[in-house]
């Protein structure tokens, strides 16, 4: 009986601790669930398709070796006298024909749709280059190195590097890929697999700016009133991933970080942080600007910065130096990327969700950072819509001409990106990202069967 007793004894103090570690995430509640975390991950990419880069469906019209001549199409005879290059992203075993190791990282491109240089790209040599020493958690990670990251935004360099962004592939935790700064041929000078991600922008002074995150514990808790009144939502992974921004220099070290949920809680618009609709990912920003000399002063002070954040539907105006929120925006856009200045207080929105609603798919929306009207400008809200529209649930980028006249709008899920004449809307040219992977030993007999559309993670213009 006293064996029983403490046999009984025992089983409840256990099942008590259980609980404990399980609620406040005491050792060795992180160690026990990276691990079933890996396994999981490690079970599902066992039973996953190989990764094949951005591959989202064959172009069942488009024999594979046809794939190049049905990228480009002008669409205005006046396309062909603009005068800039084009830099289009790639990826893993995209543009094989001029890249046929691992694919090319990007490509620019001319005015006939010809390409005239390829970066390859080169995932093993950027990882061997990786000056964080591994030093940043991670869950699920693939051995090879070119299965780990892809690449997501570019900034080009007037010396011909580039700057990269990554985020992560399958099923690894966190989705950042971190940031590299890469020559013309493809080879790293620097690798910071961190958690920076999205697109990457260079300040006028030469600093490195990009959203980063840090992982939090527990659940997404909003304070909202003055009573201590705590908006909970449950995250399923225990982990949020809170944005900040990072700022760098040339060389890849952090110069500062700015605290956006810090800045957001102690700003008016706080309660706003509750309608997240992703409490893992509450705010995920996508994308900082920076306003030029033409932005009219005030709240939109030059230099201040522009960020989008996708999981609130907002843009923030925040001061850089002092990490305070000035002012939100909000409109009829939601999930919106890619909000950037177009010229005094006017900027320009990748409107993933905001136009579905009266049959328009995604768009490009002209908005007033100062609270003016609205303006839609691709695709024309009055004209009769034909076939299926543009669409991209996730992601989407911008890049406006040197002239602000122009923007390229790329529409990543659907595989196409638009030159946009900003004044009109008229589609100037369309690129689709078609690929021939018929000589791909691991690509599925549909994707060699055709050419295969891969998403366009963006377009930028190239100054002569």
């Amino acid at each position: 009986m006293p064996f029983l007793t403490f046999l009984i004894g025992a089983v409840i103090v256990a099942f008590g601790a259980g609980i404990a570690v399980n609620e406040f995430k005491l050792p060795p509640y992180p160690t026990i669930a990276s691990g079933a975390k890996t396994l999981l991950y490690t079970y599902k990419g066992l039973s996953a398709p190989p990764y094949l880069g951005q591959f989202v469906g064959p172009a069942p019209d488009v024999p594979p070796a046809e794939a190049a001549e049905n990228r480009f199409e002008a669409l205005d005879p006046a396309e062909a006298a603009l005068p800039e290059t084009l830099l289009i992203t790639g990826g893993l075993n995209e543009f094989l024909e001029h890249c046929p190791e691992d694919g090319c990282l990007a490509v620019e491109v001319d005015r006939a749709g010809t390409v005239t240089h390829a970066i390859p790209y080169r995932p093993d040599e950027i990882f061997a280059a990786d000056i964080t020493d591994g030093s940043f958690y991670r869950e699920g990670v693939p051995p090879d190195p070119r299965l780990i990251k892809r690449p997501i935004g570019l900034k080009p360099y007037a010396n011909g590097d580039y700057l990269v962004s990554f985020q992560t592939t399958g099923n690894m935790f966190p989705f950042s890929g971190g940031l590299a700064r890469i020559d013309r041929d493809g080879h790293p000078r620097w690798y910071r697999f961190d958690y920076s991600h999205h697109w990457v922008n260079v300040m006028p002074d030469g600093r490195i700016i990009i959203p980063d995150l840090v992982l939090e514990e527990g659940d997404w808790e909003v304070e909202i009133g003055t009573r201590g009144r705590i908006y909970d939502q449950y995250c399923e992974t225990g982990r949020p991933q809170v944005d900040g921004i990072h700022i760098l220099d040339g060389d890849g070290a952090v110069l500062q970080r700015i605290d956006v949920d810090k800045a957001l809680r102690e700003s008016r618009w706080a309660p706003l942080m509750s309608q997240t609709p992703v409490p893992c990912d509450p705010l995920h920003i996508n994308y900082v600007d920076v306003l030029d000399y033409s932005a009219p002063g005030g709240v939109l002070e030059p230099g201040n910065l522009v960020v989008s954040l996708r999981n609130l539907s907002m843009v923030a105006i925040m001061d850089p130096d002092t990490g305070e929120v000035l002012d939100v925006v909000r409109g009829s856009f939601m999930q919106q990327h890619a909000v950037q200045q177009l010229r005094g207080s006017k900027a320009l929105v990748f409107d993933n969700w905001g136009g579905a609603g009266n049959g328009h798919g995604s768009r490009l929306l002209e908005i007033d950072l100062a609270g003016g009207p609205e303006r839609q400008i691709f695709p024309d809200p009055d004209a009769l819509q034909t076939g299926r529209p543009l669409f991209s649930f996730r992601a989407g980028h911008l890049s406006i001409s040197p002239e602000t006249d122009r923007a390229l709008v790329s529409f990543t899920e659907d595989s196409v990106g638009v030159e946009v004449d900003l004044a009109s809307g008229a589609p100037l040219m369309t690129w689709t990202s078609l690929h021939d992977l018929s000589g791909l030993e691991q690509a599925t007999e549909a994707q060699k069967s055709a050419a295969t559309r891969a998403k366009l993670f963006g377009m930028y213009y190239l100054q002569p």
